[in-house]
């Protein structure tokens, strides 16, 4: 089962991602998103410039975006919430005072939302229900339990994740950079469907070459995907089971069956299949992965999976090579007892 590390892109730790190397990573993946255009495409050049001087059998990923709803800006980083208080939110880029009123950054949210609706900010890190909506840019929601509320996060509603547009207009400008960094593997985010998986390959078909034709990677994380992935299957070299948001977007006690199923289905196609997300995340805080980390590993490639993708644990930490190597050996230990 291959190992693929998630990078940073501004700034780009050349150092760092050396050290993966070295201990022997199979794959880097850069994230399309949060930065500007040329940013991502100097991430990307200068990953696909430092794998080809190494030498090494590293391929590279380039992640692509997706419709994201978020909070807007705010002057506390983060703000403890308690059970059962009642929060107005207001369309705008940013409060003085969220107490006051929280700012959320698209337009019209409201009006796709119902009373009793639930959704998530961040990653599940605070769950509100709403219970009044005054306008289209304006409704009330409750605290479901404690959280941390972290400006600027995403918001997750999963009644309306499959009816966003995920093809946004981005996408266009960065697969016309892609042909400067080759990437491997491209993915896409929030695929529902064959027809919407068509459209995207279509976009990064007008731009390969002969020469460079990458494997494409459709990312499984809503409902409407689960359900189409036979459809999926059928034009893609592979998927992505994306479990961040996966798990926002169904009854979570679900995911691993889902999961499983999923890499099963993969596998019966003869597809590629990364497992992603959370895996070694304890390891941003220590030397040793937690005990379920550990197991989850296992898991993965016990079922068959291609491959584990490493996300925060490697963008956010100063000793990734570590986290590669306790990946590496936990797999060893499966394929090889």
């Amino acid at each position: 089962m291959d190992v693929i590390a998630t990078i940073r892109k501004m700034p780009y730790y050349t150092e760092r991602n050396a050290r993966m190397i070295d201990a022997g990573v199979d794959a880097f993946r850069v994230k399309c998103s949060h930065v500007s255009i040329p940013e991502i495409s100097s991430a990307l050049q200068a990953a696909r410039q430092q794998i080809d001087a190494s030498g090494r059998q590293v391929k590279l990923l380039a992640d692509l975006p997706e419709a994201k709803l978020r909070l807007g800006d705010f002057p506390q980083e983060q703000m403890e919430v308690e059970k059962d208080v009642d929060f107005r939110f207001l369309h705008g880029p940013e409060s003085s005072d969220p107490s006051a009123y929280i700012p959320f950054t698209t337009p019209a949210l409201a009006q796709h939302l119902k009373i009793g609706d639930r959704f998530y900010i961040g990653d599940g890190h605070l769950e509100l229900e709403v219970t009044d909506i005054h306008s289209p840019n304006e409704f009330i929601a409750r605290s479901v339990s404690n959280g941390t509320l972290t400006r600027r996060a995403s918001i997750t509603v999963p009644s309306l994740m499959d009816q966003l547009d995920h093809i946004v207009p981005e996408i266009d400008d960065i697969i016309a950079e892609l042909p400067k960094s080759k990437p491997d593997l491209v993915s896409f985010s929030f695929v529902r469907n064959q027809a919407m998986l068509h459209t995207l390959m279509d976009k990064l078909l007008a731009v390969t070459t002969p020469q460079w034709r990458p494997m494409v990677i459709a990312k499984i994380e809503s409902a409407e995907g689960v359900k189409n992935v036979d459809e999926i299957l059928e034009v893609c070299h592979g998927i992505m089971i994306a479990r961040g948001d996966l798990a926002l977007n169904i009854p979570f006690e679900q995911l691993g069956l889902i999961q499983k199923k999923l890499v099963a289905k993969a596998r019966q196609a003869g597809k590629y299949v990364i497992v992603a997300t959370g895996a070694l995340e304890s390891m941003l805080y220590t030397s040793m992965p937690s005990r379920a980390g550990i197991l989850d590993v296992t898991n993965s490639c016990l079922d068959g999976a291609s491959a584990i993708m490493l996300c925060p644990e490697t963008a956010h930490n100063k000793n990734p090579e570590r986290v590669v190597q306790v990946a590496h050996k936990i797999i060893a230990a499966v394929e090889n007892p």
